[in-house]
């Protein structure tokens, strides 16, 4: 084999394990994806969207023994994926570290949300999409408690901060969002990012809903890349946390492996507080 062929074998294999962020690139786009992992709870469905002017997939998650009479109301957690991916990229692998968190007593009874974000970095009418048609339609078909203080997003890559923009862009929305592999910025400068003066006009909000950030990047995929946002909300007195992960690139099972725990910990207490 030649040292062409074996470079350009390298440059696929790399490609196809690297997630590129929030970067529209010119890549068709399926946006109902049935075909998902056979496991308890889970579902997949279809939105017929106005805002993008075709149906979408979305899959849902329920936790074992879900009361479906409205007696019970339980907490939702947003997952959205990363560029590439689609509603089933991550479902049963999230789903089944929540319901395992769920058994053992350190995660709230939660249903579990996973939308199709296509490659769009969760702006223009894909968030109109989530935010005005899909959250709507789980909490008028799923007994949801209908509250910003018992809804969370969180996400890998494109979707750890499209996670963190739905939050900053609608503070009446989410509780929290947690960030694995995200940043402000995947190419550009930090400083440059619209998520940054979205953060200073709506920080008073955020603060009064009681809103809090984590985000966690490898020490080798964008430690830095929500260091500018922490001092914005740490100034206005919203909590931050941010964690770098050592030994870790941007491969999402590195990142279940090094922090599942601490995000699970994490949505799990911003949730429980929704009880109190």
């Amino acid at each position: 084999m030649t040292r062409f062929s074996l470079a350009l074998m390298f440059s696929l294999t790399l490609f196809a394990t690297t997630d590129i962020l929030a970067q529209p690139r010119q890549r068709e786009v399926k946006w109902v994806n049935p075909e998902i992992t056979k496991a308890p709870g889970l579902t997949h469905k279809v939105l017929k969207s106005e805002a993008l002017g075709h149906d979408v997939g979305y899959v849902v998650w329920t936790p074992p023994e879900m009361d479906t009479s409205g007696a019970t109301r339980y907490p939702v957690v947003y997952f959205l994926h990363g560029a590439g991916g689609s509603e089933k990229s991550d479902s049963a692998g999230f789903s089944a570290m929540v319901a395992g968190a769920i058994r053992s007593g350190k995660f709230p009874a939660a249903i579990c949300v996973f939308p199709n974000g296509g490659m769009s970095g969760y702006r223009g009418e894909v968030q109109k999409m989530i935010v005005d048609e899909l959250v709507p339609l789980i909490d008028k078909e799923y007994p949801t408690k209908a509250q910003q203080s018992a809804r969370v997003a969180c996400g890998f890559s494109m979707g750890g901060a499209g996670s963190v923009r739905l939050a900053l862009e609608h503070p009446d929305l989410f509780a929290a969002a947690g960030s694995w592999g995200g940043a402000l910025n995947w190419r550009g400068r930090q400083e440059d990012s619209d998520m940054l003066p979205t953060a200073k006009q709506n920080a008073a909000e955020l603060k009064r809903n009681d809103f809090a950030l984590l985000t966690i990047n490898g020490d080798q995929d964008h430690a830095d890349g929500f260091d500018l946002l922490k001092e914005i909300l740490t100034a206005a007195g919203v909590p931050h946390e941010t964690v770098v992960l050592a030994d870790t690139n941007h491969n999402l099972g590195k990142y279940y492996q090094g922090s599942r725990e601490k995000m699970l910990e994490f949505l799990a207490g911003r949730l429980k507080s929704s009880e109190d």
